[in-house]
């Protein structure tokens, strides 16, 4: 599996890129993402519409602004940005000037172009789940809403090859609801992932 490589025409990207590219993201989101079912029960994604886009398509196809929390701090968060070593990185540094941002659950977002390119990995990485797939990895985890009441979340993750990508969702009994999903690039939260997976708090189902 690999990430689309849409193409930046100028030397720099521009919000016509964004928009153009958020415009192919989106058609994956809503033909394969929203249509995706796991071990039988259907996944709903949040109805919420900012800017057009399903605040769920913009979750995925953005970072948060970390930088914000480091205001007196010259460095950038992302020291190394996410699309390393990938031709968007030649083109982009929106995660690091923020040029191009949007505000999801009053959290400032920058739109990343490379997590977009990313979306259709969300459908192939549940399909994998659904067979079991070599590279799998699926736990379940307990966790407090914001109202204090105990929620069981599911994580799958696939790792193979260049790919390190981690879906969450909140499990229902008879349903999913979409948490959140993006390639893993960071080692400290890949150890993280580790931890929590081998844990004996964490239900493993694969």
């Amino acid at each position: 599996m690999k990430f689309k490589n849409y193409e930046i025409k100028g030397e720099a990207i521009n919000l016509q890129d964004i928009n153009e590219i958020a415009k192919l993201s989106n058609n994956i989101f809503k033909n394969n993402c929203i249509t995706a079912i796991l071990f039988d029960k259907p996944i709903y994604f949040s109805k919420n519409i900012i800017e057009n886009y399903s605040m769920d398509f913009w979750h995925m196809g953005s970072l948060e602004n970390k930088d914000l929390k480091r205001t007196y701090n010259s460095d950038h968060y992302y020291n190394i940005k996410p699309c390393n070593n990938t031709n968007y990185s030649n083109k982009c540094s929106n995660c690091t000037d923020h040029k191009f941002s949007i505000n999801v659950r009053n959290k400032y977002r920058d739109k990343c172009i490379y997590r977009m390119s990313s979306i259709d990995l969300f459908r192939n990485v549940i399909d994998k789940a659904n067979t079991m797939d070599d590279g799998i990895s699926i736990w379940q985890v307990e966790n407090y809403s914001a109202r204090r009441t105990k929620e069981i979340n599911l994580k799958i993750r696939y790792k193979k090859d260049d790919i390190d990508y981690l879906i969450i969702l909140n499990e229902k009994e008879s349903e999913y609801f979409f948490i959140t999903a993006y390639l893993v690039f960071e080692q400290r939260e890949k150890n993280d992932l580790d931890k929590e997976y081998n844990s004996k708090s964490s239900i493993k189902i694969k």
